[in-house]
């Protein structure tokens, strides 16, 4: 019997995007009939969802309400605890599943090494881009992600840097076991990169699985109720701090140290004071950085050779 999966979607009040979501996953689960659990996550803090959804989706949705706003880290652990199922996949109301998305994913995590998977993720359904085919690398002393252009005719698994967590799939007691995602990087970005990466780092492997597709209608959620300016500054400080925290070797923290410098440099120069702020708002979580990268303990492999054994093109 194929194992069992709790679905699991961290919410707003996004009654748009899972009018749009919901009655195509609803399909694909009921399809495969296998009692996998659907569970919406209300973190407005203000009970927005659960008489709506109860009323368009009688008996099929759980509908768990948060007391207040904590995030998108903490509305997904708070779904997971209260799942039954051994699969735990995460899904962001703007994903839009196709058929027999989920098949596949199930599939790929019998290997024990696998530790996370995502589907290829289309951005607004375009064949040519697909979120979660990038690469990931350090250059010039910064973390940087590439795109890349997947071959759309292949069904192979491919490996990447990290599952994207508006549609990533992991065991839900060994995500439970580890914590989730690390506090250091909350409210919201780069949670996903860092699971991936230090799963990478400790010898296990995350994949992208072609024949499984979803659509994303990207930031539906976070577009609508977020300033752009806090957005961007939440992604720069979290990429920092995702850097900061796998920095392993000392030439690496040189390097970094010297990208920092000229892009400081270059921002005071061109009266950019948006990316000085970012710098700031890293460096005042810098402590917090050092003691994740302590907690990781002994790693199988550097972030370098991490790096390399997740590029989609080498696999």
């Amino acid at each position: 019997m194929s194992q069992r999966v709790a679905v699991v979607i961290p919410a707003l009040d996004d009654r748009d995007l899972l009018t749009q979501s919901l009655p195509l996953l609803i399909d694909e689960l009921e399809a495969r009939g296998c009692d996998d659990e659907l569970t919406v996550v209300d973190d407005t803090g203000q009970d927005l969802l659960a008489a709506w959804i109860a009323e368009r989706f009688p008996g099929r949705v759980r509908v768990i309400v948060r007391e207040s706003c904590g995030g998108f880290a903490k509305a997904l652990v708070t779904g997971a605890r209260l799942g039954t199922a051994e699969l735990l996949l995460c899904l962001n109301p703007d994903v839009r599943v196709r058929p027999g998305f989920l098949t596949p994913l199930v599939e790929a995590m019998v290997d024990p090494e696998v530790h996370s998977v995502s589907p290829r993720v289309l951005l607004n359904g375009d064949v040519q881009r697909a979120e979660t085919h990038q690469r990931m690398l350090v250059d010039g002393g910064r973390l940087v992600s590439q795109p890349l252009t997947p071959d759309p005719d292949s069904s192979e698994p491919v490996p990447i840097p990290f599952p994207l967590g508006g549609a990533m799939m992991v065991r839900r007691e060994e995500f439970l076991a580890e914590g989730g995602f690390d506090p250091l990087l909350a409210p919201f970005y780069f949670e996903d990169t860092d699971l991936g990466l230090t799963a990478w780092r400790r010898g296990r492997k995350v994949l992208e699985i072609p024949s499984s597709v979803v659509e994303h209608h990207h930031r539906g959620t976070i577009g609508r109720v977020v300033p752009e300016k806090l957005v961007r500054a939440a992604i720069e400080r979290n990429r920092l701090l995702v850097h900061w925290k796998h920095l392993d070797s000392k030439t690496a923290a040189h390097e970094h140290y010297l990208a920092l410098y000229r892009d400081a440099l270059d921002a005071g120069i061109g009266d950019r004071r948006e990316e000085l702020i970012w710098m700031a708002l890293a460096l005042e979580d810098l402590e917090a950085a050092t003691a994740s990268r302590s907690r990781l303990g002994s790693m199988q492999r550097t972030l370098e050779a991490a790096l390399v054994a997740a590029d989609p093109s080498r696999g």
